[in-house]
């Protein structure tokens, strides 16, 4: 497994994230817990992958001329890469998992270090569930770019969905630190505190992740069930996030309904509540 970031290259950011965790705890206290943010697997679908051409902050990685101080290939190499990427790409949009997988593996065969091809084929992984192959491929492009946010964004999410919180939170924020205006990765920092109970600095996370990206029905969705659990839970900007989300596309939870209501109890909300993902 990757090693974690070290204390130098994570930003102020993410020890200030401790603090304001800490914090959490006390202001909630034992009888605020939120028992969880979201269901388990939530934030894996749908699927999409890694495109090798997006300039969008979710992926930073250049396909033209030499990568990472590899020298460049000969042109028809470059041109046979570039084809079978563009097959990979349209099997993925298919969701031919399958087919996609077979094209990646063209390009590796073609230049082993190739940067999109691995991160690509570890998020496959992760969507079938197989964690070994997933880390193989994904440490394997962290080795060759230890600052690309890409590859930290998928070492998380294959570590939140095996509940190996730890490593996520700095996998995430990691993220944030090489990409603070990466709003995904603020919702993912904010539901992985969540989940470890730091919940002062999840809502800090989640409210700039809605700052990033006010159209996130995944982020409105959890800052409604966090607002719940406060003591007294604040339901006026529960009911706020909660409607904002299902307009936004988030299928209603009945628990959090009932939650709302006025003199209504508290209660969690059901395992079977689902965020959305917003999939730039």
């Amino acid at each position: 497994m990757p090693n974690l970031p070290s204390q130098a290259v994570v930003s102020r950011a993410a020890w200030k994230l401790a603090l304001l965790g800490a914090l959490g705890v006390l202001l909630f206290g034992g009888g605020g817990k939120l028992r969880h943010c979201a269901a388990d697997g939530a934030e894996l679908v749908p699927f999409r992958g890694v495109e090798p051409f997006d300039s969008g902050p979710e992926v930073a990685i250049q396909e033209e001329g030499p990568r990472l101080g590899v020298p460049a290939a000969p042109l028809e190499g470059s041109a046979l890469v570039l084809d079978q990427l563009r097959l990979a790409v349209l099997a993925l949009g298919r969701e031919d998992l399958v087919g996609a997988k077979a094209k990646f593996f063209q390009v590796l065969e073609l230049q082993p270090d190739h940067l999109s091809a691995l991160v690509n084929l570890g998020w496959i992984a992760q969507r079938e569930k197989s964690w070994g192959e997933a880390n193989e491929y994904l440490k394997r492009a962290q080795k060759l770019a230890p600052d690309n946010a890409a590859v930290w964004l998928a070492l998380g999410l294959v570590a939140l969905e095996q509940k190996r919180l730890e490593f996520a939170h700095a996998a995430f924020a990691q993220v944030v630190a090489l990409d603070p205006k990466h709003a995904r990765a603020h919702r993912l920092l904010g539901l992985t505190l969540c989940r470890k109970g730091w919940y002062s600095g999840a809502e800090e996370e989640l409210r700039r992740s809605l700052e990033l990206e006010p159209d996130d029905a995944g982020a409105h969705f959890n800052l409604a069930v966090l607002y719940l659990q406060r003591q007294p839970a604040a339901r006026e900007l529960a009911r706020r996030h909660y409607y904002r989300a299902l307009d936004l596309g988030s299928a209603p939870d009945t628990s959090i309904a009932n939650s709302l209501v006025d003199n209504a109890s508290v209660s969690s909300p059901s395992q079977s509540a689902q965020v959305p993902v917003s999939v730039r």
